[in-house]
């Protein structure tokens, strides 16, 4: 009995004290969570105190994730592509892998109403064919790279003053994406195994370019391949600036004439690629941008300009010079064997952006989350075709 009692009191002892530390635990538990709420509370304050300026990822968050590009005009009456493009093959449609913003580029126009900006390429361009007005609150991109002369809308006033942003040729646009992008460092073929002198290709016959090449023919042999002038086979048009066939075909070629339709600054083709890509020397007859496009490293000293020669004859004479001087002609190709030796300076430079850089419409994306306005309105073109009094005054 009494072991009974002992057993009892003994247990009631333990009751007792398990409830005096329950007690004792719980309050600070309760204390420890209030004093963690305190400190949460001190933190939201402080955070909402802080102020942290903002990147423009997060900025392009605030507005939705992704900006959208839509496609409102076809490209040459066609559906663009938007795909399979690549970020230095025209019409340069493509965000590529590395832009590091969400950039979607779609033609679906029924979803307007999430675009971040809306994009027209100069040649289909319509004022009968616009976006409701309501979407004027957002950019309007204006993509060309044909030049004024062959584009109406670049002389037009009223068109022009819409837009807010400019995709170019130009170097002076907003994005410049000029078609004549970084030539390739292809080992030219030896001097010895060039057998022929002059390549021509071209099919749109304007009078003074067209002109100015009947004159140089009667100086020196010019095999002409398209519908001007044509003496060979004409070669079938691509639309891959790096065909092939026409690479092969300029490789045995001492000079190439590069003659663009019209003598518009900073217009350039990828006839020039082609030219410098293959290891022939460019005869060029164009914009005098040209200097500013190629003054980096060994590229400044790799075309020949028609506009340093009086007169065709005299042109035809440093042709025939440097065809039988290997090392006078190889000095135009020195940055085919010892690189281009671009500058630091270069790669800040528009060319070097455009080469180098992100692709264009990567950029359009990037710009536009930093800066919806863009400009109130662009500046219309106007230039001189090759038939300008410049070109006149170096035919006899």
């Amino acid at each position: 009995m009494y072991f009974l009692k002992t057993k009892s009191k003994y247990g009631l002892f333990l009751l007792v004290f398990f409830l005096f530390l329950f007690y004792l635990f719980s309050e600070d538990f309760l204390n420890t969570e209030e004093d963690n709420r305190s400190v949460n509370l001190n933190l939201i304050n402080f955070a909402k105190d802080l102020k942290v300026p903002k990147t423009s990822s997060q900025n392009i968050d605030d507005k939705g994730g992704t900006i959208l590009l839509i496609f409102w005009t076809t490209f040459f009456g066609a559906k663009p592509r938007l795909k399979d493009g690549h970020p230095r093959k025209w019409p340069f449609y493509y965000v590529g892998k590395r832009c590091p913003i969400k950039c979607e580029l779609t033609t679906e126009q029924h979803r307007i109403s999430q675009a971040s900006g809306i994009v027209f390429h100069a040649r289909d361009f319509s004022l009968d064919d616009l976006p409701p007005r309501k979407f004027r609150s957002i950019p309007w991109i204006l993509q060309s790279h044909e030049n004024p002369v062959y584009t109406p809308v670049l002389r037009n006033r009223d068109a022009m003053s819409k837009f807010n942003y400019y995709v170019s040729y130009r170097l002076d646009s907003d994005f410049p994406s000029p078609e004549f992008v970084k030539p390739r460092l292809d080992r030219p073929m030896p001097f010895e195994n060039k057998t022929r002198l002059v390549l021509a290709v071209y099919s749109n016959c304007e009078g003074l370019r067209t002109h100015y090449m009947g004159e140089l023919r009667k100086h020196i042999k010019i095999d002409f391949y398209g519908s001007c002038l044509r003496t060979h086979k004409f070669l079938k048009r691509t639309s891959d600036s790096n065909d092939t066939k026409l690479l092969t075909l300029l490789r045995t070629y001492k000079f190439t004439l590069v003659f663009p339709n019209a003598d518009c600054d900073y217009y350039v083709t990828e006839k020039m690629y082609n030219a410098l890509s293959s290891g022939t020397v460019p005869i060029w007859l164009g914009t005098d941008k040209i200097d500013e496009i190629l003054k980096w490293g060994n590229l400044k000293q790799s075309v020949i300009k028609v506009k340093d020669f009086r007169e065709p004859k005299a042109l035809a004479d440093h042709l025939h010079f440097l065809a039988k001087n290997k090392q006078e002609y190889n000095k135009y190709l020195r940055w085919k064997y010892e690189g281009f030796q671009f500058p630091p300076e270069y790669y800040n430079s528009a060319i070097g952006q455009w080469w180098e850089g992100l692709p264009v419409y990567c950029r359009v994306c990037m710009r536009i989350a930093k800066d919806p306005k863009g400009h109130h309105g662009l500046p219309t073109e106007t230039c001189g075709d090759t038939g300008s009094e410049r070109l006149a005054k170096l035919i006899p």
